[in-house]
């Protein structure tokens, strides 16, 4: 199977079963609810408001998640592990807390809020004692202005001076020495902060010179000394330590209900996806009608259990071509991890065929061809392995694991092929610590020594590539009914091309003039029959002409799609010739342990950087030959994905009981 057949079906139930349908819908995960047409008699419900207050309360869940996890230093699940199973009874007690954990979810946040709120007093607070901390030994306070007879100055200057280097700056002379007197608060290499009194009399003439050197009067407005203020503010701050504290246990205790918020974010996201589905529903005041998409396989149970569950009454009909029906792939086990290289570029279209099956050949071939190392392919081979025996991913993930399973067998296989493990690690080894030089031989040939024969098999390969890619088209429009256009636009270049190879082969291989002469007449008749062919379309005479003869222009574009495939050479050479690269660096030490010590790091480091580097590069190139090579030979894609209401939670997946 490949492109499931769709069936569009129809459900009208009672109204007040229809909250337990559509759950039994979203667990079953197999409908695909479409929008009702407006009919006599039915009305919608309108659920907005309901799924923007979800969403909102989910916003809540996930963060208050988010700071407990962050505060208890909690990591997420690991995805290799897959979400937690539970079943419907435990499903329904723990929705019985919901209301309860997200009351904890807000106060979480509220909390956090506290918790930095308190923590930019604090440091408000530390900043404004750091500022009075150099006046700490003034023992008045600065709105201090003097006596009757004295008047009083404090502030700072912007330079270090010591009590006699300023006495010596003011300069007063010697007979106004005893009228003033100067503390030195606190000095530092940038600040002088002072405290001077003098009489009246030198009021003036004191602060003009003070000016005259940069003095300035501290904004400090309090009426306490500053050492009070300084333990007042150590006081507030003592205070607001013990609230912040008090608020932080109480923040990490909530590490306990973690579980909960995971159950409340899924929980929610579940509400959100269900009353999206009923924004789709024809209700009246005691039914509602449910429309949608089923694959052909899932009709059968689905309309079973709800005929035995409720009264229903349901009609199942064939897809029109009118209709924009989602699509669906199935895959066995060999193909269907490829499934996402056929999503990523574009789901089938009307009167296309699934490329998948077809494609994920050429793709684990592709891929092992050019990382080409049999020791890079066999660690991809055990670690896949280890991930599906002994963890539980999820689907996605499962089946990525599984492609590049297959990947890391294909790469075994070329490097088998290629004699590559890990490069020419073996012959290092046994030179430089065994006196004797061994290796494991290519069963086929080696690339590095032989590049010439690796590109013609890369040309071979990607020529066949080219040719079942149109055989595919072929398949497609024969399947339509289009059966002059398959015999026409593909069966004629079959031609060409067997002309070509029986020419090349004639030459190049068995120098039989009478093969190369049948090569050239076959495909001189296949370029004919496109000529009269291709043009067939055009109303006119002179247009048919034009259009058969322009049509055998596209063997230049077929010969440089070919001509793409020597990537296949490229990358499978580069990753033997960097291994060994990497195997000659880590022998230059020689034998012993020193030698044996410097291989291994060289090694290690070394192969780990090339396995990651030609492995994205295989991946990457591989892609792109399906896409545009592959692809563009008979694929039009544009068709949309099956999305069937179900449980899209993101810690917890629900088994159901029988």
């Amino acid at each position: 199977m490949a492109i499931l057949e769709m069936k569009r079906i129809d459900i009208v139930a009672l109204l007040k079963d229809g909250k337990k349908i559509i759950e039994l819908l979203q667990r079953r995960g197999v409908l695909e609810i479409s929008k009702q047409e407006e009919k006599d008699g039915f009305t919608f419900i309108d659920t907005s408001p309901a799924i923007g207050q979800f969403e909102k309360q989910k916003q809540v869940a996930d963060k208050a998640l988010s700071i407990v996890m962050s505060l208890c230093n909690l990591k997420p699940p690991l995805s290799l592990y897959g979400r937690k199973e539970l079943s419907v009874d435990e499903f329904k007690q723990r929705a019985d807390k919901v209301d309860e954990t997200l009351k904890w979810a807000y106060e979480i946040i509220l909390l956090e809020k506290k918790v930095d709120t308190l923590q930019n007093e604090y440091n408000q607070l530390c900043v404004k004692k750091d500022l009075l901390s150099v006046w700490k030994g003034l023992d008045v306070p600065f709105l201090y202005k003097g006596t009757k007879t004295t008047k009083a100055f404090i502030g700072s200057l912007p330079e270090f001076y010591t009590e006699e280097s300023l006495r010596y700056a003011i300069n007063l002379g010697d007979e106004n020495l005893d009228l003033f007197d100067i503390k030195i608060i606190s000095q530092s290499k940038e600040q002088t902060c002072v405290f001077i009194l003098c009489h009246n009399s030198l009021a003036d003439t004191l602060y003009a010179r003070l000016r005259n050197l940069g003095f300035s009067i501290p904004e400090h407005t309090f009426s306490e000394k500053p050492e009070d203020r300084i333990k007042d503010y150590e006081d507030q701050m003592q205070k607001i330590l013990d609230e912040k504290n008090k608020a932080w246990e109480k923040l990490l205790s909530y590490g306990e209900i973690v579980d909960d918020l995971r159950f409340l974010s899924d929980y929610l996201s579940m509400k959100i996806e269900k009353y999206n589905a009923l924004n789709n529903l024809a209700i009246t005041k005691n039914t509602l009608m449910i429309s949608g998409y089923i694959t052909v396989d899932k009709v059968g149970p689905l309309v079973g259990e709800l005929i035995k569950k409720f009264t229903v009454a349901i009609d199942v009909n064939n897809v029109s071509d009118e209709e924009d029906a989602p699509v669906a792939l199935k895959n066995n086990l060999f193909a269907a991890p490829v499934e996402d290289i056929t999503e990523s570029y574009s789901l089938p279209g009307k009167g296309d065929v699934d490329p998948t099956p077809v494609m994920s050949f050429f793709y684990y071939l592709f891929f092992g061809m050019m990382l080409s190392d049999a020791g890079y392919g066999l660690l991809m081979v055990i670690a896949c392995s280890i991930v599906l025996k002994f963890f539980r991913p999820e689907e996605s993930l499962k089946r990525n694991i599984q492609k590049f399973l297959f990947c890391g067998l294909s790469t075994v296989f070329w490097g088998v092929m290629y004699g590559s493990w890990f490069g020419n690690i073996v012959n290092v080894v046994s030179k430089n610590f065994f006196e004797y030089e061994v290796g494991i031989s290519p069963l086929w040939f080696d690339p590095v020594s032989k590049p010439l024969d690796l590109i013609i098999v890369s040309l071979i390969l990607g020529f066949i590539h080219i040719v079942v890619g149109l055989g595919v088209k072929f398949y497609a429009l024969w399947k339509n009914g289009d059966k002059l256009g398959a015999l026409f636009d593909i069966g004629l270049w079959y031609v060409v091309f067997l002309g070509i190879i029986l020419l090349l082969v004639g030459k190049l291989v068995l120098s039989i003039d009478a093969l190369q002469s049948a090569g050239l007449i076959i495909a001189l008749l296949g370029a004919l029959g496109l000529v009269l062919t291709q043009g067939r379309s055009s109303p006119t005479i002179f247009g048919k002409i034009l259009g058969g003869l322009g049509s055998l222009y596209s063997i230049t574009g077929y010969f440089s799609d070919v001509l793409s495939y020597c990537r296949l050479m490229a990358l499978g050479l580069v990753t033997g010739i960097i291994g060994n690269v990497i195997n000659t660096i880590g022998s230059i030490a020689g034998g012993g342990v020193t030698g044996g010590i410097t291989l291994a790091l060289v090694f290690l480091f070394g192969h780990a950087i090339n396995f990651s580097i030609n492995a994205l590069g295989a991946y990457v190139h591989c892609n792109r030959l399906q896409y545009v090579e592959f692809f563009s030979k008979f694929y039009d894609g544009g068709g949309r994905p099956f999305k069937p209401l179900k449980i899209n939670t993101k810690f917890y997946k629900f088994k159901e009981e029988k």
